[in-house]
């Protein structure tokens, strides 16, 4: 059976061994710059949350209040009233694929073709 010191007890309990180079100094610069960078990529996920379009959006006689950023299906032909402060692109395809086959600016109206669009 190995003998361990204190410190060898704790580092086999929590399953983490820092790394001794020549010298003998404990080095986990690699640890925390991955804890770093972590702790930096969740306060970046919570500080910027998901805009919507404020208004009113009408596609195809369907209303939508404060529609969410995103991608929508729909039928052809389409038409839309953009109440919003956003724009909305058209496009050909769907999931947002394809050319854009309009792009209507806030407070305009637009018919097309189409079978998605995109609220910015």
């Amino acid at each position: 059976m190995e003998k361990m010191g204190k410190s060898g007890m704790f580092w086999r309990g929590c399953g983490f061994r820092p790394r001794t180079p020549v010298g003998g100094r404990i080095v986990m610069r690699r640890h925390i710059a991955a804890i770093g960078m972590l702790a930096t990529a969740v306060l970046l996920a919570l500080a910027v949350p998901a805009q919507a379009a404020t208004g009113l959006l009408v596609v195809n006689g369907v209303p939508h209040r404060n529609p969410a950023r995103g991608c929508y299906a729909t039928s052809s032909p389409v038409s839309v009233q953009n109440h919003t402060n956003s724009f909305v692109l058209v496009h050909a395809a769907a999931n947002c694929q394809g050319p854009v086959t309009a792009e209507v600016d806030p407070g305009q109206s637009a018919t097309t073709f189409g079978a998605s669009y995109f609220v910015f």
